[in-house]
């Protein structure tokens, strides 16, 4: 059963520790710049919400040294630093802001779900990361979003009092 990442940013403090473990997983060093997910602040809602990788697969198609494929274990997406030339194509593509380039060896940086076992998850402190089941993925971020309308066309709506 192929898993996603989903998101609650109610739920997110900001504190930033999925980029840190991210960096660490993957480097063996707590740098911000090398992070695969990235917390960015909302200024309208006043609330921080990690960016990261939906898995759609854009970036597959764009990359034109074929240097990003799909892992057939884990449905993520992977990067063969040995093909890519870090044109920043991937960048450009994806529609989430997700990708980037390592500021070092110049090599696309995008979410490969660690495996299977993604780090961020398992460091959040108050579960504002998720990884479920892609059918239970896609109903979290439906009732996500519709209550998200609601509060939205409740704050239109005049005072009735």
């Amino acid at each position: 059963m192929l898993k996603n990442l989903v998101v609650n940013p109610n739920k997110c403090t900001g504190c930033r520790l999925c980029e840190l473990a991210c960096s660490y997983k993957h480097f063996k060093v707590v740098s911000p710049s090398k992070s695969r997910i990235h917390v960015v602040r909302m200024p309208h809602e006043a609330i921080d919400t990690p960016i990261y990788c939906i898995q759609c697969g854009l970036c597959i198609d764009a990359c034109p040294t074929e240097a990003i494929s799909r892992s057939k274990e884990t449905g993520a997406i992977k990067v063969d630093v040995n093909k890519c030339t870090g044109c920043g194509i991937c960048v450009y593509v994806c529609p989430y802001g997700a990708a980037s380039i390592d500021p070092d060896d110049h090599k696309a940086l995008i979410c490969d779900l660690c495996g299977g076992d993604p780090e961020c998850v398992k460091v959040c402190p108050e579960n504002a990361l998720l990884y479920l089941d892609a059918d239970k993925a896609v109903a979290y971020k439906r009732i996500a979003f519709s209550r998200l309308q609601r509060k939205e066309l409740t704050a239109l709506m005049p005072d009735k009092r």
